[in-house]
C-alpha cells in the first residue's frame, strides 16, 4: 500500500467516523421529538435517555439543518465549500437546509506569517525581501483555502497578495475522490437519485480544482476588464503576472467602501439609487452580452470608489454560457420582466435538463401560477430574484434540472438585487432592467446582427467564385473525354409524345449547377459532412429544387 492510498483510507475513516456521529445525533434527537400533539410515552423517553448516556449524545432536540451545518464545518475546508454550494441549490434542496447552509463559516484562523512568507519562497525560489519592498505579517482577510495581506512591490505600487494556505490541495484532493466514491454509492439509493448526487459532485470537483489555480482566477480578472475596458464607471484589479503563480496572486488595491456600511456611504454623500441601478446594469451585462459574469456579488467582493464607479473583486467563482443557454436565459429574463409567464415558462424548460419522467406541462403552469402571484404582490413584498428561485425550486418537484451556472446567475441575480435594496430600499429590479433589455433585444432582431453570419462566410463565398471556372471547365472536360455517359436503353412499349430537349436541359443544367457548388473535395458516399468548405449552400439547395420540381414535372407528363 503507497502512502497515497494509505492517506486517502485514514482521511475515509475520519469522515465516516463524523457522519456516523451526525446520524446518531440526529437519531437520538428523533426520540425527543414530540410526535404531533401527543407527549413522548414513557419508554420513548427511557430510550432516548439510555441512548444519550450510552452513546455521549447532547440532551433534547437537534435541528437537522443546525447540526448538518456544524457537521460540515467539522470535516473541513472541502466540505465547507461543498456546503456553500449547496447553499445556492435551493432547485435541489429544501429551502430550511439552503438557508442554515448560507451560515458556514467564510472567516477560520489564520496561518501564520512564517507559513504564509515560505509559500511565496517556494514558488518564486527567492527569498521574500526580493520580491516585496514591503510585506504585512497580519492578514486582512482569511478563507478556507487562502487568505490576503497588504504588500508593496519593489517600485512602491501597493497590492494585494492572497496566499494559498500550505497542504491544501492534497486535502482537497483526497476529499474530492471520497466524495466521488459516496456519490456513487448516493446514486444507487432510488429516493437520492433524484437529486443527482454524482452530477453535483462531480460539478462541486471541477469548479474546485479551477478555483485551486489562482492562474486562473487572474485570467477571469483580465477577461472582465477587457468586457468593461468601455466604462469608466466599473473597475477590474489590475493583475501583476510577474508576481502572480498557482499558488499566489498579486493583484492591485483599490480603495473603496462595502455597499453594506451604510454610515460612510451616508457620510460621503453617495448617491445610493444611482450606484444600485449600475450594479444591476453590470449584472445584466455580464449574463447576457458577454456570457461570463462574476457568480458571487456580496456586499464582501464590490466596492463602491468614490462616489458612483463600481469595482469587483474575488473572481475565483465565475459561471459561463455557450451562447445558446445566453439567449434561452435572456428571452426568460425578458419576458419574466413584461409579465408574458407564459413565454417565459416555454424558455425556462429549455434551460432544464429533463428525463422520462419530467412533467413539463406540469412545472410550467406552477411557473406561470408563481408568475402571476409575484404581480399581485408587488415588488417590494416578492422580489424579481425570490420570483426567479422560486420557479426554479420547481424543478426537482417535476423532475427538470439546472446545471450549476445557471443556479449561479440566479445568485447573482439575487443577490444584485439584495445589494441594490441596501443602496435603494425602492429599488425594483425589473423596473431597473427593462430599458437595458429592451435595447439588448433590439440588438439582436437588428439587421447588422443578423448579416453578420453571412459576413463571416463572405470569404468562403469570394473563394468559391475564384475557383467556378475552373471547376466548371473540369465537368465540361469530363464529358468531353466520355467519363459521363448516358445510357438510353429503348424499350418495346407504345410510343409516347416526346419531351423537347429544352426541358431535359432545365434539371439537368440545375442538378449539374448543385453538383458544382459542393467542393471538389466533397465525400460522394457515406457521411456528408457539413464544413467550411461546403460552398454556398443556399444556392446548391436551389440548385437541387429546382431539379427536383422539373423532374416530378417530367414523370408526371411521362406517365400520362
Amino acid at each position: 500500500m503507497n502512502l497515497k492510498t494509505y492517506a486517502e483510507i485514514r482521511r475515509l475513516l475520519s469522515v465516516t467516523s463524523i457522519i456516523i456521529q451526525f446520524a446518531l445525533d440526529i437519531f437520538v434527537s428523533n426520540l425527543y421529538r414530540p410526535r404531533g400533539l401527543r407527549k413522548r410515552s414513557f419508554s420513548r423517553r427511557l430510550l432516548a435517555l439510555v441512548l444519550r448516556l450510552l452513546l455521549r449524545r447532547p440532551a433534547g432536540m437537534v435541528h437537522f439543518p443546525v447540526r448538518l451545518r456544524q457537521t460540515i464545518e467539522r470535516l473541513g475546508p472541502t466540505y465547507v465549500k461543498l456546503g456553500q454550494i449547496l447553499s445556492l441549490r435551493e432547485d435541489l434542496l429544501p429551502r430550511r437546509i439552503t438557508y442554515e447552509l448560507r451560515n458556514l463559516q467564510t472567516k477560520v484562523p489564520p496561518i501564520t506569517y512564517e507559513e504564509a512568507k515560505m509559500v511565496i519562497e517556494q514558488e518564486f525560489n527567492v527569498p521574500l525581501r526580493h520580491i516585496f519592498k514591503e510585506f504585512a505579517p497580519k492578514p486582512v482577510g482569511a478563507a478556507s483555502l487562502a487568505q490576503a495581506h497588504i504588500a508593496y512591490l519593489r517600485n512602491g505600487q501597493k497590492v494585494v497578495v492572497k496566499v494559498q494556505r500550505p497542504g491544501i490541495v492534497p486535502i482537497m484532493t483526497n476529499d474530492l475522490r471520497i466524495m466521488q466514491r459516496l456519490a456513487w454509492v448516493l446514486q444507487q439509493i432510488p429516493y437520492i437519485r433524484d437529486f443527482q448526487p454524482r452530477k453535483l459532485i462531480q460539478e462541486f470537483s471541477d469548479y474546485t480544482m479551477k478555483e485551486l489555480d489562482f492562474n486562473q482566477e487572474g485570467k477571469h480578472a483580465d477577461i472582465f476588464r477587457e468586457n468593461f475596458k468601455d466604462q469608466d464607471d466599473v473597475i477590474l484589479p489590475k493583475i501583476y503576472w510577474e508576481y502572480t503563480t498557482k499558488k499566489v496572486l498579486t493583484l492591485e488595491f483599490i480603495e473603496g467602501i462595502k455597499p453594506d456600511d451604510s454610515e460612510k456611504l451616508k457620510k460621503l454623500g453617495i448617491d445610493g439609487p444611482h450606484v444600485a441601478a449600475l450594479g444591476a446594469r453590470v449584472v445584466i451585462k455580464q449574463l447576457f452580452i458577454d456570457g461570463f459574469f462574476h457568480g458571487d456579488p456580496h456586499p464582501g467582493n464590490i466596492f463602491i470608489v468614490g462616489k458612483d464607479r463600481f469595482c469587483m473583486i474575488d473572481l475565483g467563482m465565475i459561471g459561463q454560457f455557450t451562447p445558446q443557454t445566453m439567449n434561452a436565459m435572456f428571452l426568460f429574463y425578458y419576458y419574466l420582466i413584461i409579465h408574458d409567464f407564459e413565454t417565459a415558462s416555454k424558455y425556462m424548460v429549455s434551460l432544464t435538463e429533463t428525463t422520462p419522467q419530467s412533467d413539463i406541462p406540469g412545472f410550467r403552469a406552477e411557473v406561470e401560477e408563481i408568475g402571476k402571484r409575484w404581480i399581485g404582490a408587488g415588488f417590494k413584498n416578492y422580489s424579481l430574484g425570490k420570483l426567479i428561485l422560486n420557479s426554479m425550486n420547481m424543478g426537482a418537484k417535476y423532475k427538470l434540472y439546472f446545471n450549476k451556472d445557471i443556479m449561479l446567475a440566479v445568485k447573482a441575480i439575487v443577490t444584485i438585487e439584495a445589494v441594490g435594496y441596501i443602496l435603494d430600499p425602492n429599488m425594483n429590479l425589473a423596473k431597473v432592467s427593462l430599458p437595458m433589455m429592451s435595447e439588448i433585444f433590439v440588438k439582436r432582431i437588428s439587421p447588422m446582427r443578423m448579416a453578420k453570419p453571412v459576413l463571416r462566410a463572405l470569404p468562403d463565398y469570394l473563394d468559391f467564385l475564384e475557383h467556378a471556372p475552373a471547376t466548371l471547365l473540369k465537368t465540361l472536360g469530363m464529358f468531353s473525354s466520355g467519363k459521363f455517359q448516358v445510357e438510353m436503353l429503348e424499350k418495346k412499349i407504345e410510343k409516347k409524345p416526346q419531351t423537347p430537349l429544352w426541358k431535359l436541359w432545365i434539371p439537368f443544367a440545375a442538378l449539374t449547377t448543385a453538383l458544382l457548388l459542393l467542393p471538389q473535395d466533397a465525400p460522394l458516399g457515406g457521411e456528408l459532412r457539413i464544413t467550411p468548405q461546403l460552398q454556398m449552400p443556399v444556392a446548391s439547395a436551389i440548385g437541387f429544387a429546382i431539379a427536383a420540381w422539373y423532374g416530378i414535372r417530367y414523370w408526371r407528363h411521362a406517365r400520362k
